[in-house]
């Protein structure tokens, strides 16, 4: 009987420690679309209307987390392709809320690299930050966080006669992570 008990007790404790486990990191992918181009000039080029790219974040005491992001954007200037990956480190604050809906804010480093595009490129990698803005749905083990940011590029990652790089980014994303 007492075996039993204690065999109770340490399939329960492990159980716990898992759960527990589970909700210190967080993994899912964040997608959305930019608010306004990557890019401003006279070169025939468009800007693909979309952002996506996995996300990691770890948890840590009060109310805080460190979100990390591998976010890509495709270009095409003149019929050449081109990408440009934004790599933010934001800490993140949630705010006491509703049991399932719990408002944030983040902000942080942003490491932009442009690939693909060297016959315009003056910088291919340039940091900046990021400022942003969401609400975070807890639905059963899915997190669905819709977020506004700001993302300022330190310098421009490509600058010609004809075509230069908006430093300036507004963007709106959706996370939903695990």
């Amino acid at each position: 009987m007492r075996l039993r008990f204690v065999s109770f007790l340490a399939v329960a404790f492990g159980l716990t420690c898992l759960s527990a486990n589970a909700q210190f990191l967080q993994v899912g992918v964040k997608g959305g679309i930019p608010l306004n181009d990557g890019f401003t000039g006279t070169l025939n080029g468009t800007t693909n209307r979309y952002i996506i790219g996995p996300e990691v974040e770890l948890h840590l005491p009060l109310n805080l987390g460190v979100e990390v992001d591998a976010l890509y954007r495709h270009y095409v200037f003149q019929g050449q392709g081109a990408g440009e990956w934004q790599f933010p480190v934001l800490l993140k604050y949630r705010f006491k809320g509703v049991p399932l809906i719990r408002p944030f804010v983040d902000g942080g480093l942003v490491f932009n690299h442009v690939s693909d595009i060297a016959q315009v490129t003056s910088n291919q990698t340039s940091p900046g930050f990021a400022l942003g803005a969401g609400l975070d749905f807890h639905v059963l083990l899915l997190h669905i966080t819709p977020e506004f940011r700001y993302v300022r590029i330190a310098d421009q990652n490509y600058q010609t006669p004809l075509i230069s790089s908006n430093q300036n980014q507004a963007q709106f994303l959706v996370g939903f992570t695990f």
